[in-house]
């Protein structure tokens, strides 16, 4: 009979972490580990396949074929893991938690943190709504959502600032919008970003223009996609479709701004507090 061979989750788990996070560092981090347990693992794992996982060089490190195949394999088996635990160990809760979010965000800071969430809490049902951070606070505020994400220059004392990014001026690929005066401006009516980003231009002596009239991003993308216009995006939000202009000082400087978490406490809605804090975990600028 075969000898059993058993793969250690815990080091498959950091496999991956190093493979999403892109450093062992911040994999550490995001798995409360030192540097030197994940690299332990690591290790132990080469040696027990007889393989390498990881190239290293000064860029970094980068998986092998190998290692690749093996990412492939971890991926499911913790998935299949961590199904099994969720569901054999979650809490009987039941209720609902409704979350809002700006749509220019909600796919980079949403989907992971709502996919461990209801894996640990299947009966609780999350209903997401994805608004402008003014109508997203205004309905936080009535008690219409339990939970917020905004985008905002200066978030109030009692928000969780999760991450603040540098405002950046964003255009087409390779589009010459941003070279026009006056410059072609667009953003909804209700963006976050809309009056600081006028406000800058206005103290650069700037001539603008406002050539979009609507609260829906989509025809704000369908305008940029033209390059009949140029958007202030946040820096590490910026879709595939556009790019941060390289204007070489022909554009201002553009403030930064955070992204921040409102909740209420543990005694007002504990489910929503467990969101909020499954949120911050994943925390894709970790």
């Amino acid at each position: 009979m075969p000898t059993v061979r058993n793969l250690d989750l815990a080091s498959l788990r950091s496999v991956v972490a190093i493979v999403d996070a892109g450093t062992m560092t911040r994999a550490a981090a995001r798995l409360h580990l030192t540097q030197s347990a994940i690299s332990m693992q690591v290790k132990r794992l080469e040696s027990a396949l007889d393989c390498t996982v990881f190239d290293r060089s000064p860029q970094g490190l980068k998986p092998t074929p190998a290692g690749e195949q093996l990412v492939h394999y971890a991926r499911k088996m913790l998935a299949l893991n961590d199904e099994a635990w969720g569901r054999l160990t979650a809490p009987d809760y039941e209720g609902t938690v409704a979350l809002g979010c700006p749509s220019d965000i909600v796919e980079s800071w949403v989907p992971n943190a709502l996919s461990q969430f209801t894996r640990d809490y299947p009966r609780v049902q999350v209903r997401l709504s994805t608004e402008s951070t003014v109508e997203l606070l205004a309905g936080y505020q009535r008690g219409d959502l339990d939970l917020i994400l905004t985008t905002e220059l200066n978030p109030r004392a009692d928000a969780t600032v999760l991450n603040t990014q540098p405002l950046v001026w964003t255009g087409t690929h390779g589009g010459t919008a941003w070279q026009r005066r006056p410059l072609p401006f667009a953003s909804c009516r209700d963006c976050a970003f809309r009056q600081v980003t006028l406000n800058a231009l206005d103290a650069a002596n700037t001539d603008w223009v406002s050539i979009v009239n609507s609260t829906d991003d989509r025809a704000i993308d369908t305008m940029a996609k033209a390059d009949l216009c140029v958007r202030a995006e946040l820096s590490e939000q910026v879709p595939t479709e556009r790019e941060i202009i390289d204007h070489r000082g022909a554009l201002p400087t553009l403030p930064s701004c955070s992204i921040a978490l409102y909740r209420g406490s543990e005694s007002d809605n504990p489910l929503a507090a467990r969101l909020a804090q499954y949120i911050i975990e994943h925390n894709p600028a970790h």
